[in-house]
């Protein structure tokens, strides 16, 4: 008999402590759905700036650093090629894989310290670049920058968080744009610095940048609820097919954006133009199609709440790797530039649509694993492009970069033309 009750006892209390799980969880899901008819406006400028400020600090870093590389290194020139590629190659991959972690903290800790100690940490790392004067300590650090960088998940989050349902698209574009804006600025800022501080001083100038982004968010943020674990029917948490398909359109959007710097040379060879000409033009042509991109991303996810954003999505989308198949017979490079800045004018808006389609029902970790497609999508873009040029032509890889992202959209456009996606204008 004693056995007996305290056998009932101990079912009792599993069953009360599920009950209170539950309960918990549902009252968590209900504080973030609340929140999402909350705008913070204060929170979505700021974060937003500093994700400005961070990818300003790294594209005003990575133009300098193969002249850095080379400058500091013992081997030989070939050695050193294949040391400059992983050093600058690293840091993409660390931030895809590590982009889900980054998001899946969120359900466990308050985003904005999770935030605040990635932007320290930062801080802390490019400072340290700036005595390193050994290769592999160098790579190390890359990879630490890489594997840190998965806070814009965290700033996602942040973001997603502070919007509400309304303007969700015009806010995760404005996001958007800032780290566009800060990649557009960074490089020619970064070149300049280089020459008139050196090295060292240039180093220093981007940590401090990256710490005053940190002493503004620590004022002007106010932190947010914890999103809750989102859960399959069988208890564990997963992915479902739906956001596989939805990684998938932002991987290749991103492959769309990042492919082509790796190819320009051959492309500005097949029109003709002496190197010298390309080089110097080069600089103004992806500074032109990285505006038309922000501009792009601006005008459509202002028109996500009228049109609904997966009609948007799959348009643009559809439009987009039309003009990625345009490229492969424009006749010149004056309609080569035309079609490709309408081009990015339509694929850029992509991952902020994607990931504000379901800001208020996506757990962390899957904001994290939509964002790794970004990351994955400028690792992989140069990559595709010129291993897929080594075997075939250009032409081949204007191509093939259309037929993958048909097939991601041909998947996207089957799992999300329900109902509950699809009737989404003015909602």
């Amino acid at each position: 008999m004693p056995n007996c009750i305290g056998n009932l006892w101990a079912h009792r209390c599993r069953l009360y402590r599920l009950l209170s799980n539950e309960c918990s969880a549902a009252a968590l899901q209900a504080r973030v759905l609340v929140s999402m008819n909350q705008r913070n406006a204060r929170n979505i400028l700021f974060i937003s700036l500093s994700q400005l400020g961070m990818a300003f600090s790294f594209n005003f870093l990575m133009v300098f650093i193969p002249f850095y590389i080379h400058s500091i290194s013992p081997y030989s020139p070939r050695e050193t090629l294949i040391w400059v590629g992983l050093i600058m190659g690293s840091a993409s991959f660390m931030a895809a894989v590590t982009s889900t972690f980054w998001g899946s903290l969120a359900s466990r800790f308050m985003p904005k310290k999770i935030y605040m100690r990635g932007l320290l940490s930062h801080a802390v790392l490019i400072l340290l670049m700036a005595f390193v004067t050994n290769l592999p300590l160098l790579l190390a650090i890359r990879v630490l920058q890489g594997a840190l960088g998965g806070i814009s998940t965290v700033g996602l989050i942040i973001v997603s968080s502070s919007s509400s349902r309304e303007s969700a698209a015009a806010d995760m574009g404005f996001f958007q744009n800032s780290i566009t804006m800060g990649q557009l600025l960074g490089p020619p800022v970064g070149a300049f610095a280089a020459s008139m501080l050196g090295y060292k001083g240039t180093f220093v100038s981007a940590s401090a940048l990256v710490f005053i982004t940190l002493v503004f968010c620590a004022l002007y943020v106010a932190e947010v609820p914890q999103k809750p674990g989102q859960r399959s029917e069988n208890g564990k948490q997963g992915l479902s097919t739906k956001t596989l398909f939805a990684w998938g359109v932002c991987f290749a959007a991103t492959v769309q954006m990042m492919f082509l710097p790796g190819v320009l040379p051959n492309v500005f060879g097949t029109f003709g133009i002496e190197p010298d000409i390309a080089l110097r033009w080069s600089g103004v042509f992806v500074m032109s199609y990285t505006a038309t991109a922000m501009i792009g991303t601006y005008l459509l996810c202002r028109l996500a709440p009228k049109i609904g954003s997966v009609k948007l999505i799959i348009c643009a989308g559809a439009l987009g790797i039309l003009m990625q198949s345009l490229l492969s017979v424009s006749p010149g490079i004056s309609s080569f530039v035309v079609i490709r800045v309408v081009q990015t004018a339509l694929i850029a808006s992509v991952l902020p649509l994607i990931i504000s389609l379901f800001a208020s029902d996506l757990s962390g970790k899957v904001i994290g694993f939509l964002n790794s497609g970004r990351f994955a999508g400028n690792a992989m873009g140069p990559i595709i492009g010129t291993s897929v040029l080594a075997f075939t032509g250009l032409n081949w890889v204007y191509l093939f970069i259309s037929g993958l992202s048909v097939l991601a959209l041909l998947g996207f456009a089957f799992f999300f033309s329900d109902k509950e996606y699809v009737s989404e204008p003015g909602t």
